[in-house]
């Protein structure tokens, strides 16, 4: 496992190392480098990537799950934010500057890059989401590119049944982080 302070480099002179919660796991295949910030019972999974060497902070929210393989990093100046109980899928990327609230759900492979996602959101597997504001409650379809505020707007609003799947995947990965701690 790589955790490990930023190098101090002309953009960002300020090495900072990562701060995990002792209730928290993170796979001996992953890697968290700088001003990571991650909240208490997250599971980091085998492959990922939370590189706080450019873009500074990533915060990570409590009980918050990253799935294997997915990178979260931000441009110069930027973080990422990513809320409470919020599950993010396999291979799935993560580009700052981003916010994604409490309780969403972003799937494989999909990625979410300068935007604002709000809460219980669920972004589709494969879906590409950059530049815009996505409000509360709102449901980005499997392999949706939503690129524009206007396509973010006109989204429908996601379901009970997926709230319910996102509730079994944060289950699932809140037993992996207390399972593999031990």
């Amino acid at each position: 496992m790589t955790i490990k302070e930023n190098p101090s480099c002309s953009f960002n002179k300020e090495c900072r190392y990562p701060n995990i919660d002792k209730e928290s796991f993170c796979d001996e295949m992953s890697s968290v480098i700088g001003d990571v910030r991650i909240g208490k019972g997250v599971y980091v999974a085998p492959f990922v990537s939370l590189r706080a060497d450019e873009g500074t902070p990533l915060i990570i929210g409590d009980e918050t799950n990253l799935q294997d393989g997915v990178i979260v990093h931000a441009l110069e100046h930027t973080s990422v934010e990513i809320g409470k109980k919020t599950s993010i899928a396999h291979g799935a990327v993560i580009h700052g500057p981003t916010k994604i609230g409490d309780n969403s759900f972003v799937g494989f492979r999909a990625v979410v890059h300068s935007s604002e996602i709000g809460k219980e959101c669920f972004i589709g597997h494969g879906a590409i989401v950059i530049g815009v504001k996505i409000g509360d409650k709102k449901l980005v379809p499997h392999g949706a590119v939503i690129t524009d505020q206007e396509k973010a707007d006109k989204l429908p609003n996601s379901t009970s049944d997926l709230f319910k799947f996102n509730e079994g995947v944060l289950s699932v990965n809140s037993e992996f982080a207390r399972g593999y701690r031990l």
